[in-house]
């Protein structure tokens, strides 16, 4: 096999073995140590520490923060020093580059084999011990793609070396610091980019004052994944990906100083790399693990700033106010029979809105409430949030029946998000149809038994059931004659009965929708009075 195979067969072995190593260390990660986790995020030293071991166990900052986000959303932790955990889960991602600096591929074979006897064999017994299997199979598999690349690196040096394209490729610090964004951004990991130079810098084929600019560009890479996501965020959402953007900045900052340190004073940037060892590879590992916790203590100088800047800068929309949760409170999670009765009462609060979704195309309805795709927005944000507190609850100890509880008011949780897409796909039918006497009866139909659904689940589940499901029965005849009827009709434009049709189908996803949703009120009231 020539270099080339060996080089793209080292880096398939490479990028195969991150994502299995993440993908398999995250399960490993039980209830007990994610509730730790959860607890570890109330003080700044706990915080970076926490950050630091997250960044390892996943290998994605980008991971990281939505479990931040979906904290913070949930209730579960306060808009406080969490929000920087994230930027020190760059930290224990820049370790990678670190690793691979070692040779380590005699240790990654033999790994390799065990594995494999393993899995022939089926000596693996239950997943607990097949996600520590392949998670060492994955690290194994990344380390020993590196020692293919090197390999491949070798033989061509030699042809590399004289050619004028590569000479004015590695004289050309902007040239190569695009190459290793170009990386950055393929791999989605400026860590994994860092990898790579540490591999080429290793093999001598690349020198540590082009492989400088190549890492630098790599991790101002890092930032454009976080600034794409800002927009679309929260409030806490938009901090966490924004200190994160401050991070990468602020450490390609400081490798570009280092660029230029090594640029005007070689001998000087020589003698201060020498204290850490002789190995390029390894000194360009550290330069990037010294630039991760740089960035680190920059952005947590500038936290503040930051905040009042994005605040000042940026409102939150209606939908966002709208999908804040009104009962979810953190300090409740330490009971778990209240925090369970507050999950219940945000959910009744956002079923009572389903109603109103209709609003704007009812011939009665109210003009002031908002329009239904900011109710849909902001409905299924706040059942992710209310979830997301469950899972919080389920992470702490139990009972039985508090388990069951909190399962019913998750599915629930689940239905309603799904009512608010559903209604907000009906809405817009019927806008189409609005001129349509059929398109009336049916939206006022709909929004009677969506009022008693509402009522039902005000009372928590606690009033009798059977009248709101006799009213949600099954309707599939009744639609069906409806159809028959409608396609009969000539007086009726066919972009309006294309509409009517959709209206009605829609009709009965949402009814059968709502039952289920009312049978998780009963439930989970059940549920809970014998708690």
């Amino acid at each position: 096999m020539g270099p080339v195979g060996f080089l793209l067969s080292g880096l398939g072995l490479f990028f195969i073995g991150v994502r299995g190593l993440s993908a398999n260390l995250v399960p490993l990660v039980g209830r007990r140590a994610r509730a730790a986790f959860a607890g570890a995020l109330r003080a700044p030293l706990s915080t970076a520490v926490s950050g630091v071991v997250a960044g390892m166990v996943t290998q994605s900052s980008t991971a990281v923060s939505w479990i931040i986000v979906s904290f913070v959303r949930g209730g579960v932790l306060p808009d406080g020093p969490a929000l920087l955990a994230p930027t020190w889960a760059n930290v224990g991602t820049a370790l990678l580059p670190l690793i691979v600096a070692i040779d380590t591929a005699t240790p990654a074979a033999i790994v390799i084999g065990l594995v494999g006897f393993a899995t022939y064999f089926k000596l693996a017994r239950g997943d607990r011990m097949r996600n520590v299997m392949e998670a060492a199979l994955g690290a194994a598999l990344l380390l020993f793609g590196m020692h293919l690349v090197s390999v491949a690196v070798g033989p061509m040096r030699a042809s590399l070396m004289g050619n004028p394209l590569w000479e004015i490729a590695v004289g050309n610090p902007w040239l190569l610091a695009g190459i290793g964004a170009a990386f950055a951004l393929a791999a989605q990991s400026s860590s994994v980019a860092a990898a790579i130079a540490v591999t080429a810098v290793g093999s001598d084929l690349l020198d540590l004052g082009a492989a400088l600019p190549l890492v630098a560009g790599a991790n101002l890479a890092g930032s454009v994944n976080n600034i794409i996501l800002i927009p679309g965020e929260a409030m806490s959402g938009r901090i966490v990906f924004a200190l994160q953007v401050l991070q990468k900045v602020a450490g390609s900052a400081l490798l570009a100083l280092v660029c230029v340190v090594a640029a005007l004073f070689p001998a000087h940037l020589d003698g201060a790399l020498g204290l850490v060892g002789e190995e390029a590879g390894a000194q360009i590992a550290i330069l990037f693990l010294l630039a991760q916790i740089g960035g680190a203590f920059i952005t947590n100088l500038l936290e503040t700033p930051t905040r009042h800047l994005l605040l000042r800068v940026t409102r939150e929309s209606p939908a966002e106010t709208l999908a804040q949760p009104a009962f979810l409170l953190r300090e409740a999670a330490a009971d778990p029979s209240t925090a369970l009765d507050l999950a219940l009462r945000e959910l009744a609060r956002l079923s009572a809105r389903l109603p109103l979704l209709l609003d704007h195309v009812r011939d009665e309805g109210e003009p002031s409430t908002p329009p239904a795709a900011t109710l849909k927005t902001a409905g299924q944000s706040l059942a992710g949030t209310i979830r997301a507190y469950l899972a919080t609850l389920l992470d702490g100890v139990l009972t039985r029946e508090q388990v069951a509880t909190a399962l019913l008011v998750d599915e629930g949780a689940t239905n309603a998000g799904a009512l608010h897409e559903a209604l907000a796909e009906f809405v817009e039918a019927a806008r189409e149809a609005q001129a349509v006497d059929t398109a009336q009866r049916l939206i006022e139909a709909l929004h009677a038994l969506l009022s008693a659904v509402a009522e039902h689940g005000e009372s928590l589940g606690a009033e009798d059931d059977a009248l709101v499901l006799g009213l949600l029965g099954h309707r599939d005849k009744l639609m069906e004659d409806l159809r028959l009827r409608l396609s009969a009709q000539q007086d009726i434009t066919p972009g309006a009965q294309n509409a009517l049709f959709r209206m009605t189908m829609l009709f009965e996803r949402i009814v059968w929708m709502a039952r289920r949703l009312v049978n998780d009120f009963t439930q989970a009231h059940r549920a809970l009075e014998s708690s």
